[in-house]
């Protein structure tokens, strides 16, 4: 019996591990140099066309949501 208590004790030891999730850096809100930053982010990435419209994400999630659904059908 010894030798499952030393298990049982490593296993506890070992960090909570979370498939797929990681736990969060910082639970604080951002600062204010923190939405400067990004709004300086975003009005440097729309020249490039790198973000996309409201409709570009919409029909993106959509064809998503359709092809999860004809594979989840499938199984």
């Amino acid at each position: 019996m010894p030798f499952q208590n030393q298990n049982h004790s490593k296993l506890q030891n070992q960090p909570q591990r979370h498939c797929g999730i990681t736990s969060l850096i910082s639970l604080a809100p951002p600062k204010e140099m923190d939405c400067i930053h990004t709004q300086k982010l975003v009005e440097a990435m729309k020249p490039s066309g790198v973000l996309k419209d409201e409709g570009e994400l919409n029909h993106r999630l959509s064809h998503l949501l359709t092809s999860w659904v004809f594979r989840a059908n499938l199984t």
